[in-house]
């Protein structure tokens, strides 16, 4: 399994070596990705995975994983996530790892992360002063079919995103 950390940071549940540690201090990886690494790693085994971050806000974990990883750590019918659910307590939801370099990228991710709820398209809103903000446009019909609170959707999308990202109903 490729992880943020080393093989031997994976089966140890104590220490990190001294590149792993720097990674944290450094704020690359966080502790929640350690954690959930060698959660997976302990479920999963060596298999041919890659585990890319994971981000939290509220009661909800989003993991982030490699391209056609996802039903692998899903696992079948649902096992691995629902030990994940017990080990890390929180909800947890798997979504392919997207680098947001653009609306396209951003919306991707949206439709992973919000689905049952439909993803109408992606807007960027330039402020007068400078700067912008990235607006995801969802049908207010699927409101009521959205995962979790729209705000807190709307933190987990920023800290992926890495700027600003509010959900609109249209």
């Amino acid at each position: 399994m490729k992880a943020p950390i080393c093989e031997v940071c994976l089966k140890t549940d104590d220490i990190l070596c001294p590149a792993d540690e720097k990674k944290l201090q450094e704020g690359i990886i966080s502790e929640l990705d350690v954690r959930v690494a060698r959660l997976l790693y302990r479920l999963l085994g060596d298999v041919d995975m890659e585990f890319k971050k994971a981000v939290e806000a509220g009661d909800l974990i989003v993991i982030m994983v490699g391209r056609g990883d996802v039903p692998i750590a899903i696992g079948k019918g649902g096992k691995n996530i629902k030990a994940l659910m017990r080990e890390l307590g929180k909800r947890v939801r798997v979504i392919e790892a997207v680098e947001v370099k653009d609306t396209e990228d951003l919306k991707k991710l949206a439709t992973d992360l919000l689905y049952p709820a439909g993803v109408f398209g992606v807007n960027v809103v330039y402020r007068p002063g400078g700067g912008n903000y990235y607006k995801v446009l969802v049908l207010g019909r699927d409101r009521k079919k959205l995962p979790e609170k729209p705000e807190l959707l709307e933190d987990i999308l920023s800290q992926i995103a890495g700027t600003e990202v509010r959900i609109n109903f249209i």
